[in-house]
């Protein structure tokens, strides 16, 4: 009678088989060498990443924060975003609710653009766009002297406010970048002492909401140039 292997021992030499060749020096030498193309696995990744989006695409418009989701709110509101959704090979847009964003992780480093991420996979969202919006401000005072004369009653300061808006339009899969854009607004003016802050306050939401629908006035123009390049 013929000797015959267990199943055992017939794995075992399978799983061995497999070892060698994935242990292989070639495979080794290959491995050790894409690893050395990159400083850091994060870079690794982003430079691996393909676009993965099929059209008519769904993107989820992202917020990164409080400030900039009201922004988006008022502007969808007054019906800026309704021409969105007309746009060629764009089958529908969707605000991400903070409601279904996870929790920062610190543990697993979970980052924030990983979190508008699984938002937008659980809306079955292509895409996600991104929005920031940045500003800087200035301020001084004009004609010292009188500060104390006008008791802060007369415009002796002077502001100046730089908003700008950025997008990025990332494919919720795998991370690819489709494009990035931004648009800047400026508004200065003169204000008195007393109560200056409120006044830079209400001048700064509105050259930050001027911004952002700057940018989206300027998305129907950025989403036909993604269209072109990545529609297969």
């Amino acid at each position: 009678m013929k000797p015959t292997l267990t199943p055992i021992l017939a794995a075992a030499l399978l799983c061995t088989g497999c070892s060698s060749y994935i242990n292989s020096p070639a495979v080794a030498r290959a491995r050790d060498a894409k690893r050395a193309e990159f400083s850091d696995p994060l870079i690794a990744r982003a430079a691996n990443a393909k676009p993965s989006m099929r059209f008519p695409a769904t993107v989820a418009i992202g917020p990164n924060d409080h400030g900039v989701r009201e922004h988006v709110r008022a502007l969808s509101a007054l019906g800026k975003l309704d021409n969105l959704n007309s746009l060629p090979q764009l089958a529908r847009t969707t605000i991400i609710s903070p409601a279904i964003i996870g929790e920062t992780d610190h543990e697993h480093r979970i980052t924030a653009d990983l979190r508008l991420r699984e938002a937008a996979a659980k809306l079955y969202a292509d895409a996600v766009l991104f929005l920031a919006i940045e500003t800087q401000a200035t301020d001084g005072k004009i004609i010292a002297p009188l500060t104390d004369l006008s008791l802060g009653l007369l415009p002796n300061k002077h502001y100046e406010l730089i908003a700008t808006a950025f997008a990025a339009l990332v494919d919720t899969r795998t991370g690819y970048v489709y494009g990035t854009d931004e648009k800047s607004r400026a508004r200065s003016g003169i204000t008195m002492a007393w109560g200056s802050d409120d006044v830079i306050h209400r001048a700064r939401s509105k050259v930050e909401r001027e911004a952002m629908e700057k940018l989206f006035a300027d998305f129907p123009a950025f989403w036909r140039g993604v269209v072109a390049a990545h529609r297969r």
